[in-house]
Protein backbone atom coordinates (compact mmCIF):
# COMPACT_ATOMS: atom_id res chain seq x y z
CA UNK A 1 0.00 0.00 0.00
CA UNK A 2 1.34 3.42 -0.93
CA UNK A 3 1.94 5.75 2.01
CA UNK A 4 0.00 8.99 1.91
CA UNK A 5 1.16 12.14 3.69
CA UNK A 6 -1.23 13.09 6.53
CA UNK A 7 -1.48 16.61 5.07
CA UNK A 8 -1.52 17.69 1.46
CA UNK A 9 1.08 20.07 0.03
CA UNK A 10 -1.50 22.81 -0.21
CA UNK A 11 -2.64 22.34 3.40
CA UNK A 12 0.95 22.47 4.64
CA UNK A 13 1.57 25.67 2.67
CA UNK A 14 -1.50 27.30 4.26
CA UNK A 15 -0.75 26.06 7.79
CA UNK A 16 0.10 29.09 9.94
CA UNK A 17 2.31 27.34 12.50
CA UNK A 18 4.63 25.30 10.29
CA UNK A 19 7.25 25.19 13.03
CA UNK A 20 4.75 23.63 15.42
CA UNK A 21 3.77 21.12 12.76
CA UNK A 22 7.40 20.14 12.18
CA UNK A 23 7.97 19.79 15.93
CA UNK A 24 4.86 17.63 16.31
CA UNK A 25 5.96 15.38 13.47
CA UNK A 26 9.43 15.02 14.99
CA UNK A 27 8.02 14.22 18.44
CA UNK A 28 5.66 11.68 16.86
CA UNK A 29 8.65 9.97 15.26
CA UNK A 30 7.76 10.92 11.68
CA UNK A 31 11.16 12.30 10.73
CA UNK A 32 10.43 12.10 6.99
CA UNK A 33 7.34 14.29 7.27
CA UNK A 34 9.17 16.69 9.59
CA UNK A 35 12.03 17.05 7.09
CA UNK A 36 9.50 17.78 4.34
CA UNK A 37 8.01 20.63 6.37
CA UNK A 38 11.46 21.97 7.22
CA UNK A 39 11.95 22.93 3.57
CA UNK A 40 9.33 25.62 4.24
CA UNK A 41 10.94 26.92 7.44
CA UNK A 42 13.48 29.65 8.05
CA UNK A 43 17.05 28.82 9.10
CA UNK A 44 16.22 29.71 12.72
CA UNK A 45 13.14 27.48 12.73
CA UNK A 46 15.08 24.56 11.22
CA UNK A 47 17.69 24.91 13.97
CA UNK A 48 14.94 24.79 16.58
CA UNK A 49 13.51 21.57 15.14
CA UNK A 50 17.00 20.04 15.05
CA UNK A 51 17.45 21.09 18.68
CA UNK A 52 14.24 19.27 19.58
CA UNK A 53 15.43 16.13 17.79
CA UNK A 54 18.78 16.26 19.62
CA UNK A 55 17.02 16.84 22.93
CA UNK A 56 14.79 13.80 22.37
CA UNK A 57 17.89 11.72 21.71
CA UNK A 58 19.75 13.04 24.79
CA UNK A 59 22.45 14.67 22.63
CA UNK A 60 23.23 17.56 24.97
CA UNK A 61 26.08 19.17 23.01
CA UNK A 62 24.19 19.06 19.72
CA UNK A 63 21.04 20.41 21.38
CA UNK A 64 22.97 23.33 22.86
CA UNK A 65 24.73 24.10 19.57
CA UNK A 66 21.46 24.10 17.62
CA UNK A 67 19.90 26.46 20.17
CA UNK A 68 22.87 28.80 19.83
CA UNK A 69 22.48 28.74 16.04
CA UNK A 70 18.73 29.31 16.41
CA UNK A 71 19.24 32.38 18.61
CA UNK A 72 21.81 33.86 16.23
CA UNK A 73 19.68 33.19 13.14
CA UNK A 74 16.54 34.61 14.78
CA UNK A 75 18.41 37.85 15.37
CA UNK A 76 19.50 38.28 11.74
CA UNK A 77 18.07 41.20 9.83
CA UNK A 78 16.62 38.99 7.09
CA UNK A 79 14.51 36.76 9.33
CA UNK A 80 14.15 38.58 12.68
CA UNK A 81 11.95 36.46 14.93
CA UNK A 82 11.59 37.81 18.47
CA UNK A 83 9.25 35.06 19.64
CA UNK A 84 11.45 32.21 18.46
CA UNK A 85 14.48 33.86 20.02
CA UNK A 86 12.64 33.98 23.36
CA UNK A 87 11.56 30.34 23.07
CA UNK A 88 15.13 29.31 22.26
CA UNK A 89 16.47 31.28 25.23
CA UNK A 90 13.95 29.54 27.49
CA UNK A 91 15.02 26.10 26.24
CA UNK A 92 18.66 27.13 26.59
CA UNK A 93 17.98 28.10 30.18
CA UNK A 94 16.47 24.69 30.88
CA UNK A 95 19.47 22.97 29.31
CA UNK A 96 21.85 25.06 31.38
CA UNK A 97 19.94 24.19 34.54
CA UNK A 98 20.33 20.47 33.86
CA UNK A 99 24.04 21.07 33.30
CA UNK A 100 24.38 22.74 36.71
CA UNK A 101 24.69 26.30 35.37
CA UNK A 102 21.97 27.59 37.71
CA UNK A 103 22.73 31.31 37.69
CA UNK A 104 22.94 31.57 33.91
CA UNK A 105 19.83 29.41 33.60
CA UNK A 106 17.89 31.89 35.72
CA UNK A 107 19.05 34.80 33.54
CA UNK A 108 17.89 33.01 30.38
CA UNK A 109 14.55 31.95 31.88
CA UNK A 110 13.74 35.43 33.15
CA UNK A 111 14.76 37.05 29.85
CA UNK A 112 12.52 34.64 27.94
CA UNK A 113 9.54 35.21 30.24
CA UNK A 114 9.78 38.99 30.08
CA UNK A 115 10.24 39.01 26.29
CA UNK A 116 7.29 36.64 25.71
CA UNK A 117 5.11 38.71 28.03
CA UNK A 118 5.88 41.79 25.95
CA UNK A 119 5.32 39.96 22.66
CA UNK A 120 2.30 37.73 23.33
CA UNK A 121 1.04 37.92 26.90
CA UNK A 122 -1.18 34.98 27.78
CA UNK A 123 0.15 32.68 25.08
CA UNK A 124 1.10 29.08 25.87
CA UNK A 125 4.78 29.97 25.38
CA UNK A 126 4.50 32.89 27.83
CA UNK A 127 2.70 30.68 30.34
CA UNK A 128 5.30 27.92 30.14
CA UNK A 129 8.12 30.44 30.50
CA UNK A 130 6.46 31.82 33.63
CA UNK A 131 6.01 28.35 35.14
CA UNK A 132 9.64 27.49 34.36
CA UNK A 133 10.99 30.60 36.05
CA UNK A 134 8.84 29.91 39.12
CA UNK A 135 10.17 26.34 39.24
CA UNK A 136 13.71 27.71 39.02
CA UNK A 137 13.08 29.85 42.11
CA UNK A 138 11.46 26.90 43.90
CA UNK A 139 14.49 24.73 43.20
CA UNK A 140 16.59 27.34 45.01
CA UNK A 141 14.26 27.41 48.05
CA UNK A 142 12.99 30.85 47.03
CA UNK A 143 9.31 30.13 47.56
CA UNK A 144 8.26 33.75 48.03
CA UNK A 145 9.90 34.73 44.75
CA UNK A 146 8.19 31.82 43.00
CA UNK A 147 4.82 32.95 44.38
CA UNK A 148 5.47 36.46 43.10
CA UNK A 149 6.17 35.09 39.60
CA UNK A 150 3.11 32.83 39.63
CA UNK A 151 0.84 35.67 40.79
CA UNK A 152 1.16 37.09 37.26
CA UNK A 153 -0.98 34.18 36.02
CA UNK A 154 -4.45 35.49 36.78
CA UNK A 155 -7.27 33.00 37.29
CA UNK A 156 -9.49 35.15 35.07
CA UNK A 157 -7.07 35.12 32.11
CA UNK A 158 -5.58 35.87 29.62
CA UNK A 159 -3.68 32.60 30.17
CA UNK A 160 -5.18 29.31 29.01
CA UNK A 161 -6.80 27.08 31.63
CA UNK A 162 -4.08 24.36 31.62
CA UNK A 163 -1.47 27.03 32.43
CA UNK A 164 -3.65 28.45 35.20
CA UNK A 165 -4.25 24.95 36.57
CA UNK A 166 -0.53 24.15 36.67
CA UNK A 167 0.28 27.47 38.33
CA UNK A 168 -2.31 26.83 41.06
CA UNK A 169 -0.85 23.41 41.74
CA UNK A 170 2.61 24.94 42.05
CA UNK A 171 1.25 27.64 44.38
CA UNK A 172 -0.52 25.05 46.52
CA UNK A 173 2.68 23.03 46.92
CA UNK A 174 4.71 26.13 47.87
CA UNK A 175 2.11 27.35 50.39
CA UNK A 176 1.96 23.87 51.91
CA UNK A 177 5.72 23.99 52.50
CA UNK A 178 5.38 27.49 53.98
CA UNK A 179 2.67 26.31 56.40
CA UNK A 180 -0.19 28.36 54.94
CA UNK A 181 -2.53 25.38 54.81
CA UNK A 182 -5.82 27.21 54.22
CA UNK A 183 -4.48 28.98 51.15
CA UNK A 184 -2.81 25.76 49.98
CA UNK A 185 -6.15 23.97 50.30
CA UNK A 186 -7.93 26.64 48.24
CA UNK A 187 -5.37 26.62 45.44
CA UNK A 188 -5.30 22.82 45.41
CA UNK A 189 -9.07 22.87 44.84
CA UNK A 190 -8.77 25.32 41.93
CA UNK A 191 -6.00 23.16 40.46
CA UNK A 192 -8.06 19.99 40.88
CA UNK A 193 -11.12 21.43 39.15
CA UNK A 194 -9.15 22.88 36.25
CA UNK A 195 -6.88 19.85 35.79
CA UNK A 196 -9.77 17.39 35.84
CA UNK A 197 -11.72 19.55 33.37
CA UNK A 198 -8.74 19.49 30.99
CA UNK A 199 -7.94 15.77 31.39
CA UNK A 200 -4.62 16.56 33.06
CA UNK A 201 -4.93 13.35 35.06
CA UNK A 202 -1.55 13.27 36.81
CA UNK A 203 -1.84 16.86 38.01
CA UNK A 204 -5.49 16.36 38.92
CA UNK A 205 -4.59 13.39 41.14
CA UNK A 206 -1.74 15.33 42.75
CA UNK A 207 -3.90 18.36 43.55
CA UNK A 208 -6.76 16.14 44.77
CA UNK A 209 -4.44 14.30 47.16
CA UNK A 210 -3.06 17.57 48.54
CA UNK A 211 -6.60 18.87 49.05
CA UNK A 212 -7.75 15.69 50.79
CA UNK A 213 -4.68 15.55 53.01
CA UNK A 214 -5.41 19.09 54.22
CA UNK A 215 -9.16 18.60 54.51
CA UNK A 216 -9.45 15.33 56.41
CA UNK A 217 -8.75 16.89 59.81
CA UNK A 218 -12.05 18.75 59.81
CA UNK A 219 -14.98 17.41 57.75
CA UNK A 220 -17.96 19.55 58.69
CA UNK A 221 -21.41 19.98 57.14
CA UNK A 222 -21.34 23.61 58.28
CA UNK A 223 -18.13 24.31 56.37
CA UNK A 224 -18.53 26.55 53.31
CA UNK A 225 -18.36 24.83 49.93
CA UNK A 226 -15.05 25.25 48.17
CA UNK A 227 -16.70 27.14 45.31
CA UNK A 228 -17.69 29.80 47.87
CA UNK A 229 -14.24 29.79 49.47
CA UNK A 230 -12.62 30.43 46.08
CA UNK A 231 -15.12 33.13 45.09
CA UNK A 232 -14.82 34.97 48.41
CA UNK A 233 -11.03 34.66 48.82
CA UNK A 234 -9.43 37.78 50.25
CA UNK A 235 -6.15 38.69 51.95
CA UNK A 236 -6.05 37.67 55.62
CA UNK A 237 -4.84 39.67 58.58
CA UNK A 238 -1.21 39.21 59.62
CA UNK A 239 -0.92 36.14 61.83
CA UNK A 240 -4.38 34.86 60.95
CA UNK A 241 -4.10 31.15 60.20
CA UNK A 242 -7.43 29.35 60.69
CA UNK A 243 -7.65 25.55 60.42
CA UNK A 244 -8.71 23.87 57.18
CA UNK A 245 -12.33 22.80 56.93
CA UNK A 246 -14.15 20.87 54.23
CA UNK A 247 -17.77 20.14 53.39
CA UNK A 248 -18.50 16.40 53.00
CA UNK A 249 -20.07 16.98 49.58
CA UNK A 250 -16.80 18.45 48.29
CA UNK A 251 -14.90 15.52 49.74
CA UNK A 252 -17.30 13.10 48.06
CA UNK A 253 -16.76 14.82 44.70
CA UNK A 254 -12.98 14.47 44.99
CA UNK A 255 -13.11 10.88 46.25
CA UNK A 256 -15.51 9.83 43.48
CA UNK A 257 -13.35 11.44 40.80
CA UNK A 258 -10.15 9.84 42.10
CA UNK A 259 -11.79 6.43 42.37
CA UNK A 260 -13.30 6.63 38.87
CA UNK A 261 -10.08 7.92 37.28
CA UNK A 262 -7.40 6.10 39.29
CA UNK A 263 -4.50 5.25 37.01
CA UNK A 264 -1.65 5.15 39.52
CA UNK A 265 -1.77 1.42 40.24
CA UNK A 266 -1.72 -0.18 43.69
CA UNK A 267 1.76 -1.70 43.94
CA UNK A 268 4.67 -0.31 45.95
CA UNK A 269 6.00 -0.61 49.50
CA UNK A 270 5.10 3.00 50.35
CA UNK A 271 1.80 4.33 49.00
CA UNK A 272 0.67 7.31 51.14
CA UNK A 273 -1.49 8.43 48.20
CA UNK A 274 -3.63 5.29 48.47
CA UNK A 275 -3.78 5.63 52.26
CA UNK A 276 -5.05 9.22 52.02
CA UNK A 277 -7.76 8.26 49.54
CA UNK A 278 -8.81 5.29 51.66
CA UNK A 279 -9.07 7.53 54.72
CA UNK A 280 -11.09 10.09 52.78
CA UNK A 281 -13.43 7.40 51.44
CA UNK A 282 -14.10 6.01 54.89
CA UNK A 283 -14.72 9.51 56.30
CA UNK A 284 -17.83 9.75 54.13
CA UNK A 285 -18.88 6.10 54.28
CA UNK A 286 -17.93 4.95 50.77
CA UNK A 287 -16.33 1.65 49.70
CA UNK A 288 -15.83 1.86 45.93
CA UNK A 289 -12.09 2.55 46.01
CA UNK A 290 -11.32 -0.02 48.70
CA UNK A 291 -13.24 -2.55 46.61
CA UNK A 292 -11.02 -1.79 43.62
CA UNK A 293 -7.91 -2.26 45.73
CA UNK A 294 -9.06 -5.63 47.07
CA UNK A 295 -10.06 -6.78 43.59
CA UNK A 296 -6.62 -5.88 42.20
CA UNK A 297 -4.73 -8.00 44.71
CA UNK A 298 -1.66 -5.84 44.08
CA UNK A 299 -1.26 -4.03 47.39
CA UNK A 300 2.05 -4.51 49.23
CA UNK A 301 2.10 -1.38 51.44
CA UNK A 302 1.76 -2.58 55.06
CA UNK A 303 -0.13 0.57 56.12
CA UNK A 304 -2.68 0.17 53.34
CA UNK A 305 -3.11 -3.56 54.10
CA UNK A 306 -3.76 -2.72 57.76
CA UNK A 307 -6.37 -0.13 56.77
CA UNK A 308 -8.11 -2.63 54.50
CA UNK A 309 -8.29 -5.21 57.28
CA UNK A 310 -9.74 -2.87 59.88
Amino acid sequence: MQCVDPLSEGTIQEFSDKLGLAEAAMIAGDEKFSLKIQTLLSDAECCFVKFRFSQMNNEFDNAQNYLKDCVEASRSSTERNHTLEARARMEWGLLRFTAGEEEQAGIDLRWAMERLKALEEGSIAHGIATLNLAEWHTSRNEGIMALAILSDINREGPHKEPIIATSRLQISCILFELGDYVSSQRHAWVAFKSCSNNEMLESAHQSALIWMDLSLTNIDVSAPRMSEVVSNAAPRELGENPPCRAHPDDLKEVVDWCSDNWNLGFEGESRPDIAVLLEAERAIGLENFSGKILESGEVTDATVLTMLNQ
